[in-house]
């Protein structure tokens, strides 16, 4: 692992320089020297009576303040990040949920097609055998009303019949009158 290098700079702060040693940059180190002399500067202005050791202990105060204040804002804007996060994360659950269902919908729409196909087939089947009844009842009504006819021309010739052997029966009773008579 390589170690960062140090770096040492002299900065001036309400007219005194300070050589400061750190591991950051030089423009890093020279930024903070600016501001604490800037804050200082401000302080000893609105109130020139305090002595530099006051103001840099007023201004340490109010850096410190300030930092406070930052890291509150930096916990509330942390947990703010953290609610989309949360939200995308509910969100998939949800939508791992609706696709769950939707593969469970999917499941049932499948059964009820093939129910329906069964359902259509054993319907068609049904028709075919009420096709078929119907045709074997009108087969058979056909077959009565031919044997309706046949039983009436047979009635007919059985009518004929026994007019024919009452005439028979009375030319030969006629007959054998006549012959019993000679």
């Amino acid at each position: 692992m390589q170690e960062d290098k140090r770096v040492k700079v002299t900065v001036n702060i309400m007219g005194n320089e300070y050589t400061m040693v750190g591991y950051d940059s030089e423009e890093h180190i020279q930024s903070v020297a600016m501001y604490v002399d800037k804050k200082m500067r401000e302080l000893h202005k609105k109130n020139g009576m305090l002595n530099n050791l006051m103001v840099a202990i007023l201004t340490s105060l109010n850096i410190a303040d300030e930092y406070f204040k930052l890291q509150q804002e930096l916990e509330v804007i942390k947990k703010e990040a953290k609610k989309p996060g949360k939200e995308l994360e509910d969100s998939r659950y949800q939508l791992r949920k609706a696709k769950e269902e939707i593969s469970r919908l999917n499941g049932e729409v499948e059964d009820l097609k093939q129910q329906l196909a069964n359902s259509q087939e054993e319907a068609s089947n049904i028709y075919n055998e009420w096709l078929k009844a119907q045709k074997e009842v009108k087969d058979m009504a056909e077959r009565v009303e031919f044997i309706e006819e046949q039983n009436k021309d047979l009635e007919n010739m059985i009518s004929r019949m026994k007019s024919e052997e009452r005439r028979l029966r009375e030319e030969l009773d006629e007959f054998l009158r006549t012959f019993d008579n000679k």
